[in-house]
């Protein structure tokens, strides 16, 4: 039995809660690492107790790594090397012998629900996931019920869901109306109810929190989105209960299921768990070990590729022009290989990596939207707050035409015309049906664009507020060039180009946008940097600051659409300083590489079309195509992260796997932005890295499944798989698989390269807590790229061993 006090125990229940990542919403989906909460502890150690608790798989199946060694993907020699590295003693035939083995799975620790039905209950365990989901689902309803569900502040979640447990009418057909009666007597108050439900299930204290996490997984789609709502709160410097209401919400569930269930199923259920404690678990600990040497060979097998690439490069940059053109683009994998053509075809160009926000921490308010949204990396706080502006006449048009929209749509959605309006109108939306089949146009319009003709838009501008100093401005401004590298030699045009996707029918086509810009496209941010720098004043005060800017240089805004490869100027080309030959070379060159991008991307898609013309229109009607579940393979494949001059990167085919930062250390004496990259931008690759490494290996637990049976919940929270059971997180599987269930994603971790010195790449490890426990437990590996070209990786014991 438990014997914690209170304050343990709250401390335990902290424990439990913080293991939970979170899920953003769909209109600003971003990556995840799902494994954030357990980055304090070694890799192997996580996918024991996952396994062992909950059935959670962190580690391919051996089954899946003979394969590859069968088909020549992975070899013996790489399998020894990662031994040796993580220090175990096994010899070749000892692995040969492992891998014809099957795999043993760990013994699971047993939750009441789950032998309650194998006692021959209607299924209680799946009972209880659907009951409090579709609570939840009522209860943060965002607008997509016609209905608001009633609540109380003062409740609270949890006594919320007492309230509506207590008049729920599927308790009695479930053979569990006697809970009636057990919760009418408990306290509405989430702190009381955790006490005595703790004190009722009666967890051995060995077990406790093991349990806990148990429960909270077991409805863990729906505990990360409230882990969501306490990120945004301590992002704030608050706190939100939600999540401890949540775990309260199914302890209680467990204890009111001890206090109903049969003697013999109690019995058995305290049986098992005591030979969960008991069982020893080195040989799952062994089988994890081993389980990372061979995740760990398939890294080494792909970092041998890039280090082979970065050593045939010159040792030094090659003595050249000073660019013309210089193309910021976002880090994002599918930008490297339009920055690869892009200085194919126009080679006075050169590109920049940088992270996609451009360096201005915003968010944005549309006209005609009453809340704004964040423009921002989801790890840190807006600190611009930018309203669009646009003539007042444009502004009450849009007004006007949203709110003619949606009176209209919630006329036919409502119970008095469900039936007669398909009968008066139904064949008026004939043409319209056709015309979204064969792609003819987009079905939906996107929210950017919704309210407005083409003409109006182009009217519209992002321009930071006028309650910013000139002082405030012009540090924003150093601080982007920082970022850039644009220390010195700024080309006559510098673009910066923002990125997002086109497609439709997608509920989750937010993490198809920029993650950098929190799920939002990186029109807005392109359009405040290149307005700042353009800026007069601003100009004006950089060179009194000694910046190296030409007076004739324009800052261009542009948007890369990553389902068809199109870059679009969004402005400015109307500026009297630019050189129009230059400025009509580029866009030449921008649709150059375009089709050169769109004829390499659509070997991964329709491998049999190669022709330009073809290619380019299936690219566009992918996007336009309702039923078309693979619009692009967004950020699938990714392996690594480099950051490094360009010069170093150039000649390299990265192939899309790689996030390429650029990134000079001798522009940076004091390694500020070394530090910046190493603990932002690097971290977020982190995230995307194990959303889709996690959504590969356990797509039942840290995917999302099927996304042709998702249905949307509560208007922009997330999907469900069919019409009920727990919120789905993570990718589809038809995000990383093609249509014959090959794999478009490698499940590897993160390999992050990076030019710069040793010294300073240690004292940021040390310096940043989350970092120093991702790489230090093994959740990801730095590798230096010295000058002259070789290679050394941190092992996790802080040392460095040359490649």
């Amino acid at each position: 039995m438990s014997t914690v006090t209170a304050e343990n125990s709250q401390q335990l229940f902290d424990r439990v809660v913080h293991r939970i990542a979170p899920v953003w919403p769909l209109d600003s989906f971003v990556a995840v690492n799902p494994y954030w909460g357990f980055a304090d502890q070694p890799f192997s150690k996580v996918a024991v107790q996952l396994q062992g608790t909950i059935g959670e798989r962190v580690i391919m199946d051996r089954r899946w790594y003979a394969d590859l060694l069968q088909n020549g993907k992975l070899n013996m020699v790489d399998i020894l090397q990662a031994t040796e590295d993580l220090g175990l003693d096994v010899d070749e035939e000892g692995w040969r012998e492992y891998l014809r083995d099957s795999s043993e799975l760990p013994m699971r620790l047993p939750r009441l629900p789950e032998l309650m039905d194998l006692r021959g209950h209607a299924s209680v365990s799946r009972y209880v996931v659907e009951q409090i989901s579709h609570f939840l689902a009522a209860y943060y309803d965002r607008g997509q019920s016609l209905w608001s569900f009633p609540k109380d502040p003062k409740l609270g979640l949890f006594g919320t869901w007492r309230q509506y447990t207590l008049v729920d009418r599927s308790l009695g057909p479930m053979g569990l109306k006697p809970v009636r009666s057990l919760l009418l007597a408990l306290s509405s108050n989430g702190a009381e109810a955790r006490q005595w439900a703790l004190r009722t299930v009666g967890i051995p204290q060995p077990a406790e929190e093991a349990y806990l996490l148990a429960l909270l997984k077991s409805i863990g789609g729906w505990a990360s989105w409230c882990r969501y709502l306490l990120w945004q709160a301590e992002l704030q410097g608050g706190s939100d209960e939600d999540l401890l209401d949540l775990l309260t919400i199914r302890m209680v569930w467990e204890a009111l299921l001890r206090q109903t269930a049969q003697p013999k199923v109690l019995e058995r259920w305290h049986r098992q768990i005591q030979a969960w404690i008991i069982d020893d678990k080195s040989a799952d600990m062994e089988d994890a070990r081993r389980g990372e040497v061979l995740l760990r060979a398939s890294e080494i097998a792909y970092r041998r590729q890039v280090a082979t690439s970065i050593r045939r490069q010159p040792a030094k940059k090659k003595n050249s022009t000073a660019p013309l053109v210089q193309a910021a683009f976002c880090i994002d994998v599918r930008s490297e290989v339009f920055r690869r053509h892009l200085e194919g075809v126009m080679p006075t160009l050169d590109t920049i990596g940088f992270a996609g926000f451009f360096g201005v921490l915003l968010d944005y308010r549309r006209q005609g939207d009453y809340a704004a949204r964040t423009q921002t990396p989801v790890l840190l706080n807006p600190g611009v707050h930018v309203v669009e502006q646009g003539t007042k006449a444009v502004i009450e048009r849009r007004f006007r035409r949203l709110r003619r929209g949606a009176e209209w749509k919630h006329f036919k959605l409502s119970a008095a015309s469900c039936f007669s309006f398909v009968e008066t109108a139904g064949l008026s939306y004939v043409g319209r049906l056709l015309a979204d089949t064969m792609g003819w146009h987009r079905p939906s319009i996107p929210p950017d664009e919704a309210g407005l003709s083409a003409a109006e838009r182009a009217t519209l501008q992002c321009v930071l507020p006028e309650s910013l100093t000139l002082q405030e401005r012009v540090a924003m401004a150093e601080f982007i060039l920082t970022g850039l590298g644009l220390n010195r030699s700024v080309a006559p045009i510098v673009l910066l180009v923002g990125h997002g996707s086109s497609n439709t029918n997608n509920p989750h086509r937010a993490g198809l946008d920029c993650g950098a810009c929190a799920g939002q496209t990186g029109e807005v941010n392109a359009k405040a940097a290149a307005g700042l720098l353009n800026d007069p004043q601003v100009r004006k005060a950089l060179v009194d600051n000694g910046w190296d800017l030409d007076p004739r240089c324009c800052f261009l805004p542009a948007l890369h659409d990553t389902t068809t490869d199109r870059v679009e100027i969004l402005g400015g080309m109307d500026d009297p300083r630019l050189d129009a030959g230059l400025l009509t070379e580029l866009q030449q060159a921008l649709e150059k590489a375009a089709n050169l991008t769109r004829l390499e991307r659509m070997l991964r898609l329709e491998p049999d079309v190669r022709d330009p013309e073809t290619v380019a229109r299936n690219m566009v009607y992918r996007g336009r195509d309702w039923s078309q579940v693979r619009p692009e393979w967004a950020l699938a494949g990714n392996a690594a992260f480099i950051a490094a001059p360009r010069w170093r990167t150039r000649e390299m085919n990265l192939a899309g796997r790689a996030f390429l930062h650029d990134y000079d250390a001798a522009k940076d004496p004091d390694f500020a932005v070394l530090t910046l990259i190493m603990t932002a931008p690097l971290v977020v690759a982190n995230w995307i890295n194990l959303q889709y490494y996690g959504s590969i290996v356990d797509n039942q637990r840290q995917g999302c499944g099927n996304k042709v049976l998702h249905n949307v919940v509560g208007g922009t929270i997330g999907v469900l798989e069919g019409n009920g059971g727990d919120l789905r997180i993570g990718l589809s599987e038809q995000s990383l698989r093609d249509s014959n269930s090959g794999l478009q994603h490698e499940p590897l971790r993160l390999s992050a390269f990076i030019e710069g010195p040793i010294e300073a790449m240690d004292r940021i490890i040390d310096g940043s807590e989350a970092l120093g426990q991702l790489v230090n437990n093994r959740w990801l590996t730095v590798i230096q790229i010295a000058s002259d070209g070789s290679l050394f990786e941190r092992r996790a014991a802080g040392n460095w061993v040359k490649m």
